[in-house]
């Protein structure tokens, strides 16, 4: 039976990958303990996708992180290593694919960064993001890892010399795939059927063990690897959503300004709030918690974002004179929406959660010592519905990462987890349902679980 482990950077990267494999009917589980002991995967799971949570690292920490975590894998039988890189070309990729090639003693890996879902394409190597260069898009605008290049082989070679062979689109049936040295061969993509076209061209020219690239590849694994399936988890209808945003993405803040203006109920953390530790243990922290959740228990919809006021000191300037720096803004920030979802959750309130931005739910997840999920649906582009349990009590969120999604997915997440009847619920069920019938391999037990 084959065996797959996704390895990812961040969070929503790992449950963007994994959502790919739910959606047609292969069970997926996410965990975020990069030093996790493979012998608690139960038998039924044939695909882990890890988050290592080593975007922000250096890539000598991302080498070493990436490269223990892949070892293990290796003695544990997966055979095969997905290694989730970056859409928008952030993160250690040039560390953290060599790392994985070194684990499974590999020389070469196929990279395959295109996401065409999300107008995402690589073209002459090059990655292009609605059309212009990933270096002048809103990534390289990032404010904690701006991209500098957009040159796929420039980004991997910032981090290692390692030999790299750029396969355009016409070419895929010309490559010569013998190396003298060990190689990445890069390849172009603009559409999903290029993906499948190149997923075909592995597996009849290579052993494909190691491949990377980002989630647009993933389904194109179903011609790699023989996958048992059955029934996808379930969703459960709830009342009630709670948008936590750590993001600052143009992106997200758009899609604020469009669920302010459609009916959502919403709260700004200030510059304390946001950034010192102590609020989260005083009584005027624990006073806040209180008062969102009142407003919360009498809004369906409600939101609470971490962006600058217009006029007053933003967050940077806080930082500064804080002496803070931009790890511990960045972690920061995350920790409070993390608390402040905790403290909602131990009040009562029981409904779906929403984080926004690669950050975010970890952080919650680490408040919590919750370190498994799994992924359930998609809903729009870039927002993943996931389900984990904490204290006996099944939790479902949403995560979305900041550069993803259209201008109303809010107000669609709260369509989906609401209305039993809406359209876009019904797509989105019977989207999975379909995809699994087609394969003729359903089970029919009744779901009456999470794992």
């Amino acid at each position: 039976m084959d065996k797959l482990l996704i390895i990812a950077d961040d969070f929503t990267g790992a449950l963007d990958t994994g959502i790919q494999f739910t959606k047609m009917g292969i069970r997926a589980k996410i965990v975020t303990d990069y030093q996790y002991d493979f012998q608690n995967l139960k038998e039924e799971y044939q695909l882990l996708v890890v988050n290592t949570d080593s975007r922000p690292l250096s890539s000598e920490e991302a080498y070493n992180r990436v490269y223990h975590l892949a070892v293990n894998a290796r003695k544990a039988g997966f055979e095969y290593v997905y290694k989730k890189t970056d859409s928008g070309l952030r993160g250690n990729i040039g560390a953290e694919i060599k790392a994985v090639m070194d684990a499974y003693e590999e020389d070469t890996a196929y990279c395959i960064p295109a996401l065409p879902s999300l107008n995402r394409i690589t073209r002459k190597g090059v990655q292009y993001i609605d059309g212009i260069p990933v270096q002048e898009s809103v990534f390289g605008k990032d404010p904690f890892e701006p991209v500098c290049k957009s040159d796929v082989a420039d980004v991997i070679h910032i981090q290692n010399d390692i030999s790299v062979e750029k396969v355009p689109t016409f070419s895929y049936e010309q490559v010569v795939w013998e190396r003298k040295e060990p190689t990445v061969f890069l390849f172009d993509a603009e559409t999903d059927h290029d993906m499948y076209r190149i997923a075909g061209r592995l597996k009849e020219h290579t052993n494909y063990h190691v491949c990377a690239g980002c989630a647009g590849f993933a389904a194109a694994y179903e011609v790699l690897l023989d996958f048992e399936r059955g029934n996808p988890h379930y969703m459960q209808l709830s009342d009630r959503l709670l948008v936590l945003c750590g993001s600052v993405n143009e992106i997200t803040v758009k899609q604020l300004v469009y669920a302010r203006k459609h009916g959502f109920g919403a709260g700004r953390l200030q510059n304390g709030q946001k950034l010192d530790p102590a609020y989260r243990e005083s009584e005027a922290g624990k006073e806040f918690l209180d008062q969102i959740y009142k407003e919360i228990c009498l809004s369906e919809r409600f939101l609470i974002d971490t962006l600058d006021e217009t006029g007053k000191e933003s967050a940077r300037e806080y930082a500064a004179r804080r002496n803070l720096n931009s790890s511990q803004v960045r972690f920061g920030i995350a920790d409070t929406l993390g608390w402040i979802a905790a403290g909602m959750i131990e009040r009562g309130w029981n409904g779906t959660l929403c984080m926004t931005g690669g950050d975010t739910l970890m952080g919650f997840m680490r408040l919590t010592g919750v370190t498994e999920l799994v992924p359930v649906c998609e809903i729009g582009k870039g927002a993943v519905l996931s389900a984990m349990w904490w204290h006996n009590q099944r939790i479902q969120v949403i995560s979305k990462s900041g550069g993803f999604g259209e201008e109303d997915i809010f107000e669609k997440m709260y369509d989906m987890v609401s209305d039993q009847d809406s359209i876009y619920l019904k797509h989105t069920f019977m989207r999975n349902k379909e995809t699994i019938m087609n394969r003729g391999n359903i089970r029919n037990e009744k779901m009456d679980g999470l794992f």
